[in-house]
C-alpha cells in the first residue's frame, strides 16, 4: 500500500499536464510517459509505471470506503445586461469517507485572477432506501483580491433532500451564507452587503446507464442590499466515460435581468 503522498503527487500532476495536451506533447493516460513512447497506453491514474509507461505497481487507498475525485472545469459566462463574456477555470477536489465528503473548490477568472476558495464538509443521512438528506457547512476564504481590501471570510450552511421515485429523482435544497465583507462607502457609490439565501429544486433521471441528466430551478437573494434576486433554470449532465473518468456539462439560463447565462464543461477522475 502506498502513502497518500504518492497519491497527492499524481493529483497535482494532472492539472499540470493538462495544458501540455493542447501542445505537441500528448499523454492520454496521464502516466508521465508521452504517447509516442508509451508501450502500455491504457494504464490508470493509480498505476506507477516504468520508463515505457507499463505498470509496475498500483497505488491503493487506505480503505475501500475512501475515494477521491479531481475535477477540472471551464466555464463561460454571459454577463447580465451586457454582451460581454467572462471565462473562468475551476479546480475541485472531493474526498469521500463513508457518509462524509470533504471538498476544496477554487476558481481562476480570466481578468480578475484567483477567486474565493471554498472548503466544505457534508454529511449524508439515509433514513430509507429512497430518501437521503445532506447537511453541509462551508468556509469561504478571501483569496479573491479586492481593490477595496474589503474581502473577509464568509460562512455557509446548506441542506439538501433527495427522494428516489422509481427511475426519477426529486430533490430540493437551500443554503444560507453569512457575508462578512466590509461595506464600501465611496464618493461615487456605496455598496452595502447582506447575508444571502438560496433555494433550488429539480428533477433528474438516468437517460442511459452512463448518462444522468437533471433540470434545476434556482433562486438566490442578492449579496447587496436592495439587489434583485437571481433566478435561473439549468440543465445538468453527468456522463461516466469509464470506471475512473467522467464529465459534467450543462447550461444555465438566467430568468431575470440580474442573472447571467452560463455554459460549463468539467472533466473528472475518480480514484
Amino acid at each position: 500500500m502506498k502513502t497518500w503522498g504518492n497519491l497527492l503527487r499524481k493529483t497535482v500532476l494532472l492539472p499540470l499536464l493538462m495544458p501540455l495536451l493542447l501542445m505537441a506533447y500528448s499523454d492520454a493516460d496521464f502516466d508521465g510517459v508521452a504517447d509516442e513512447h508509451d508501450l502500455c497506453p491504457n494504464s490508470t491514474m493509480l498505476d506507477i509505471v516504468n520508463k515505457d509507461g507499463c505498470s509496475i505497481e498500483k497505488l491503493v487507498l487506505p480503505k475501500s470506503n475512501q475515494h477521491v475525485d479531481l475535477i477540472l472545469g471551464l466555464n463561460t459566462v454571459k454577463l447580465a445586461n451586457t454582451d460581454q463574456r467572462s471565462i473562468n477555470e475551476s479546480l475541485q477536489i472531493d474526498y469521500y469517507h463513508h457518509n462524509f465528503t470533504l471538498q476544496l473548490l477554487s476558481n481562476n477568472y480570466e481578468e480578475e485572477g484567483l477567486g474565493d476558495t471554498t472548503i466544505a464538509l457534508c454529511y449524508r443521512l439515509n433514513p430509507s432506501s429512497k430518501l437521503s438528506l445532506s447537511l453541509g457547512a462551508s468556509i469561504i476564504l478571501p483569496t479573491y483580491q479586492s481593490d477595496f481590501d474589503n474581502n473577509n471570510v464568509d460562512y455557509k450552511l446548506s441542506t439538501a433532500l433527495t427522494y428516489q421515485l422509481s427511475s426519477l429523482s426529486i430533490f430540493l435544497g437551500s443554503s444560507y451564507t453569512l457575508i462578512n465583507d466590509d461595506d464600501i462607502n465611496g464618493s461615487n457609490y456605496n455598496i452595502h452587503y447582506q447575508n444571502s439565501q438560496n433555494l433550488y429544486f429539480g428533477l433528474g433521471s438516468y437517460l442511459s446507464s452512463r448518462l444522468y441528466s437533471s433540470i434545476i430551478y434556482n433562486d438566490s437573494s442578492a449579496v447587496y442590499k436592495g439587489g434583485e434576486h437571481l433566478k435561473s433554470l439549468s440543465l445538468y449532465n453527468h456522463y461516466r466515460i469509464d470506471p475512473h473518468w467522467f464529465s459534467r456539462f450543462g447550461y444555465v439560463q438566467g430568468l431575470n435581468e440580474s442573472s447571467s447565462d452560463q455554459l460549463y464543461l468539467n472533466m473528472g477522475y475518480f480514484f
